[in-house]
């Protein structure tokens, strides 16, 4: 990934759900590319080829909770930075609209849980789940909470809850 773009959002959500932040650039980058979504919030093409990666940080200043979220690619794919940009912070802004009329109280996707796992590649599908750098386990990907968890249903029996920050996931062929 080498160039990008960073823009600072104000998305009128408590600061407990800006976790849902690179989740909503993610599917707003994807729709604007036609692409799909990579859990958690990577933008890639339906092959899977990597196209956008998605990165935020949350804080706190005089004007309340902010998120500054980067989104970077490899400079041959010559995206428009400005039509992300535009993508991400109507998203946000419709998001945090959401959340205050009520439509996702329950947790930081709640609003845009349907059309995010639609975006989401490799729901159904079988998946290894990846940590460390090694693979810990093989199952097909079977949910998605409100929260950003991923449910693996494992191979063998049994199901593997994940936050974003535990694993990654990559989509068998």
């Amino acid at each position: 990934m080498g160039v990008g773009t960073s823009v600072t959002l104000r998305p009128g959500v408590p600061m407990g759900f800006s976790t849902g932040v690179p989740f909503v650039c993610a599917l707003a980058v994807a729709r604007e590319l036609g692409a799909r979504v990579a859990w958690p919030h990577e933008v890639v093409s339906a092959e899977g080829t990597p196209l956008v990666h998605v990165d935020a940080r949350a804080g706190y200043d005089e004007l309340g909770v902010f998120v500054r979220c980067d989104l970077t690619w490899d400079a041959e794919k010559n995206l428009d930075a400005a039509a992300l940009e535009r993508a991400a912070t109507e998203a946000v802004g419709a998001w945090g609209q959401a959340y205050a009329a009520g439509r996702g109280k329950a947790g930081p996707l709640a609003s845009i849980l349907g059309d995010y796992f639609d975006a989401l590649r490799g729901m159904s599908e079988r998946v290894e789940v990846v940590r460390g750098g090694r693979v810990v386990a093989r199952g097909t990907l079977s949910g998605v909470d409100v929260w950003g968890r991923v449910t693996v249903s494992r191979e063998g029996g049994g199901e593997l809850e994940l936050a974003p920050e535990q694993a990654t996931l990559r989509v068998l062929p």
